[in-house]
């Protein structure tokens, strides 16, 4: 019983820093979010008052637009092609035509702002996990095996979404193992608890 009390209180120790860790990157995400919108909006909104600024540093070979939206320092984002962006709305059509940088830019960090809260969701979810567990006397409990289920799910359906189907398929049967573990992990627990 020792041996188990001592694995046990590692369990809520290793938890207790999972939870901490992923609340610090939670808030780091949030900042990130908010911040990208910020930039986004400002962008869209001032476009008249940054366009020039791009034009000039595009000019200047410090943007490199000629493979997509454009490189800076460490940061290469190439999927996305300027000259190629047109939309039925005739608003839209115009800014694009009149200020096409600030508005592919503007409209590029909001979508970047909403990936980025998806993550600190998903942040928020795993901190969660971690709090049931390091809260619950045992991790096999029916609150947890659930719990963690559900934030598997959810993150295989999130890395299908984005990284891909051969990442959302794995994660999809890490889940299933996973689920299998804690699931034969309970019924252990439930042997050992009528045993004594």
């Amino acid at each position: 019983m020792n041996e188990e009390n001592a694995k046990l209180a590692k369990i809520k120790k290793s938890c207790s820093v999972g939870k901490k860790i992923t609340t610090i990157l939670c808030i780091i995400a949030i900042v990130g979010c908010v911040t990208a919108m910020v930039a986004g909006v400002a962008l869209l909104s001032n476009g008249e008052r940054f366009e020039p600024e791009f034009v000039k540093l595009v000019d200047e070979g410090k943007i490199d637009t000629s493979n997509g939206i454009g490189k800076a320092s460490l940061v290469n984002i190439g999927s996305i092609n300027v000259n190629d962006w047109e939309s039925d709305i005739p608003a839209m059509q115009n800014m694009l035509k009149e200020r096409p940088y600030t508005t592919v830019y503007g409209i590029y960090m909001i979508i970047v702002s909403l990936s980025i809260a998806v993550a600190s969701v998903m942040m928020k979810l795993l901190s969660s996990v971690f709090g049931l567990i390091e809260k619950e006397d045992t991790p096999f409990t029916d609150a947890v095996i659930k719990r963690v289920t559900v934030v598997m799910i959810v993150l295989s359906g999130f890395l299908l979404l984005t990284a891909g189907a051969a990442f959302g398929i794995l994660c999809g049967a890490a889940t299933w193992v996973i689920y299998t573990v804690l699931d034969y992990g309970k019924t252990l627990q439930i042997q050992s608890d009528e045993t004594l």
